[in-house]
């Protein structure tokens, strides 16, 4: 009970950490043996031969040997090894929190697989693209080795990691549930979060030369197509959008922009051409489109943004709920003084 106890904390800090990060995939450390040192292997006859096959922890009849759980505590104790300055204490302290996710990840494998939850290769190949993008298949290689894994190893922890998010997903984030009356509550309480401020939608010419600019405003003066004059001159990304910069507030453009687009009072106006506003990159002309004056989000406005704020503050909670129930239903047994064990 003390053991199941003191390892809510912890895996209140890994869901909370794992959620904040919107469940995008993170690669658990290997449980594999792994080949140690000369003066390791002194402290292993310390503890007698047997003992590198020995359980530390079985879980529901599946037990982690104290050589993966050797493999574990050493790859960590190499990243952490100067906070933690071979302090006994932290050690131990070490030591609990990787059995506590051990554990966990070990209970959500066997709730995955006793709710059937498989991933065939095309899909999960689809995964890999998508984390890797825009990177090439050789950047998975980089990665299993700079984490000291094989590249079958790196897929197979990886295939894992997204398996446990469909499942805590499943089982735990899409139950978490929004009353209209918690919205309204929040609404009201942070009726000033709401506040949107005055924002302008603006089309725009960048040009890189005063000859481009001087050209461009004849053109306009001489009563052309603004948006015909972008796919002719514009050189910057937003021409493929017809120089269409959407609404902007202030603050988000360049200040130069910002000077010129707030001033422009009606749609369909032009701003002053006989001042040129110039940037690093060339000379810019503007078309104010449409203008929203500064105000407050209603409550259907605001409600889709506060359904997700009140889902986040909910998740972590959810999580550690459930895994605790997990837990209750699981049979843990830990073995205390293989645990306490060191191999360098």
């Amino acid at each position: 009970m003390g053991f199941m106890g003191s390892m809510s904390g912890a895996a209140r800090g890994a869901a909370s950490d794992s959620l904040a990060r919107g469940w995008r995939p993170v690669l658990c450390a290997v449980l594999a043996a792994c080949a140690l040192t000369a003066c390791q292997d002194t402290r292993r006859r310390d503890i007698g031969r047997g003992a590198l096959a020995r359980p530390v922890v079985t879980v529901n009849a599946e037990e982690v040997s104290f050589q993966q759980f050797q493999a574990e505590y050493q790859s960590f104790l190499s990243r952490w090894d100067r906070f933690i300055h071979n302090d006994p204490d932290k050690k131990r302290e070490l030591k609990q929190r990787i059995l506590e996710r051990i554990v966990d990840e070990i209970l959500l494998d066997q709730e995955a697989r006793r709710r059937g939850l498989e991933m065939n290769n095309e899909v999960f190949a689809a995964k890999v693209r998508e984390a890797v993008q825009p990177f090439d298949d050789s950047y998975l290689e980089q990665a299993a080795e700079a984490n000291h894994k094989s590249l079958q190893e790196w897929n197979r922890q990886f295939r894992r990691r997204v398996v446990h998010e469909r499942l805590i997903h499943r089982e735990v984030l899409a139950r978490i549930q929004i009353t209209d009356r918690e919205v309204a509550r929040y609404y009201e309480a942070h009726r000033n979060e709401f506040q949107v401020p005055e924002q302008v939608k603006v089309r725009h010419i960048a040009v890189g030369s005063r000859r481009a600019y001087d050209r461009a405003r004849r053109q306009i003066e001489d009563g052309a197509d603004f948006t015909e004059l972008v796919r002719e001159h514009s050189i910057t990304p937003d021409r493929q959008f017809d120089g269409d910069l959407g609404y902007v507030e202030r603050g988000v453009m360049p200040s130069e922009f910002d000077e010129v687009i707030f001033k422009i009072e009606r749609p369909g106006t032009i701003n002053n051409l006989s001042k040129p506003v110039q940037t690093e990159i060339g000379y810019h002309i503007f078309r104010l489109e449409d203008r929203r004056e500064a105000r407050r989000l209603t409550l259907a406005e605001a409600t889709p943004r506060i359904r997700e704020l009140l889902i986040r503050e909910k998740q972590s909670d959810a999580y550690t709920l459930w895994l605790g129930q997990l837990r209750e239903r699981a049979t843990i047994i830990v073995d205390k003084q293989l645990l306490g064990a060191e191999m360098g």
